[in-house]
């Protein structure tokens, strides 16, 4: 009797130290993300100035996705596909000439388009945390953030 309520005593401490240490585990893991590259990574606007950005049913969510081959950007504007080219030396981007379609959208889809636009225009630098790549403009302010996506 002894000896099975010491085995079963043996038995919970392992449980609950493993418990522990799995738990120990995890925050670290999730303490700490490596950084999603910048180059060939679908990346989904979530905010512009600071504002949420949310896509609405039935349309593309705007996002944009850095080529590595011939320095391409391709994406959506929520309203429109979108093209171009880009430039990045170390933590500094510079957008090319950018085109898109030129379909109608609902109004809110066409300031998200206008707005985007604009930001990627001003952008000058850029940074990773992680999932989450900010645009920046002159004197470091944000001006778009984005949000990585996994395809598969």
């Amino acid at each position: 009797m002894k000896r099975r309520l010491a085995l079963y005593g043996f038995i919970g401490a392992l449980l609950i130290t493993a418990g522990c240490s799995s738990a120990a585990m995890d925050s670290q893991e999730t303490a700490h993300h490596p950084d999603e590259t910048l180059i060939n990574t679908y990346w989904r606007l979530v905010a512009l100035d600071g504002a949420p950005v949310v896509a609405l049913e039935n349309f593309r969510e705007a996002h944009l996705v850095l080529h590595q081959e011939a320095s391409r950007l391709a994406g959506a504007t929520g309203c429109n596909t979108l093209m171009g080219s880009y430039r990045v030396k170390n933590e500094h981007i510079a957008f090319g000439q950018i085109a898109s379609t030129k379909m109608a959208c609902p109004t809110a889809q066409m300031k998200t388009e206008r707005d985007f636009l604009t930001a990627l225009k001003q952008v000058t630098a850029w940074s990773v945390n992680g999932a989450t790549l900010v645009l920046s403009g002159e004197n470091n302010e944000p001006l778009a953030a984005f949000e990585a996506v996994h395809l598969y």
